[in-house]
């Protein structure tokens, strides 16, 4: 995480513009109902491979292109990447319904609107929503977390999406503590951001409009980070020259 911050300070200008553009493609997918939100859950690892090949030219001490952020889109590993966005899509739902399934009372949740259940803690606390999304992002973050792992694998090292995911669940569980720490650290860290902007902001229009550009932020940075670990684990044919990897 120190290295993926690093990198955000040596290069603030360039990554921050990738980090909104990103944002700003993600909200245009976001507002077409059903399809847009699909194609987002879809794109994911695409736009990961963008800020990881940022990070690479950073540490290689090259700036930092707007369009990085398509880099996902060239070459032949598109639709393998795709696939991979389609198996993250399907493990999100999965761990959404599993959560629902376990703790939602969907009434509840049915009868509620949005500022009610940010208004009324007892209101959420009846709805079992606080355990629903505590199962989904238990189930959903490490899934994320080798899917995200496995896109450089797929991009770089030209392995197919099953080969990938297999050769990044291992690479993980071999250093599950350094990965463990890693989550832990940006989770503590979002939250922290999220609390102050809420703190000083509240849920008003410059508020969530701040928490969505900073998770943004953050969620670049992360990947940043990821790629560090990536070449120290599977380094790249270029790794001789890149100052982040290990022999």
């Amino acid at each position: 995480m120190k290295q993926g911050f690093g990198m955000l300070k040596k290069q603030p200008a360039g990554l921050s513009t990738l980090f909104f553009g990103y944002m700003l493609l993600s909200t245009l997918l976001l507002v077409v109902p059903l399809a847009g939100q699909i194609a987002h859950y879809v794109l994911m690892p695409v736009f990961a491979i963008g800020f990881m090949t940022a990070a690479r030219e950073i540490g290689a001490g090259k700036p930092v292109m707007p369009g990085l952020l398509v880099a996902g889109f060239r070459g032949p590993s598109l639709r393998r990447l795709c696939v991979l966005g389609v198996i993250h899509l399907l493990v999100f739902l999965a761990a959404g319904a599993i959560g629902v399934l376990l703790f939602a009372d969907t009434e509840a949740l049915r009868n509620a609107t949005p500022a009610e259940l940010q208004t009324n803690p007892q209101l959420l606390l009846d709805s079992g929503l606080v355990p629903t999304m505590a199962t989904t992002a238990l189930l959903y973050i490490p899934a994320l977390l080798v899917i995200s792992f496995a896109a450089p694998l797929v991009h770089w090292n030209g392995m197919g999406p099953g080969k990938a995911l297999f050769y990044s669940f291992f690479a993980i569980k071999r250093a599950a503590g350094a990965f463990f720490m890693f989550a832990v650290s940006l989770f503590a860290i979002t939250i922290a951001v999220l609390l102050l902007v809420r703190a000083l902001f509240g849920f008003d229009t410059m508020g969530l409009a701040l928490m969505r550009m900073l998770s943004e932020v953050l969620y670049g940075v992360a990947h940043c980070a990821l790629y560090v670990a990536y070449v120290h684990i599977f380094p790249p044919a270029q790794a001789a020259a890149d100052p982040f990897a290990k022999p």
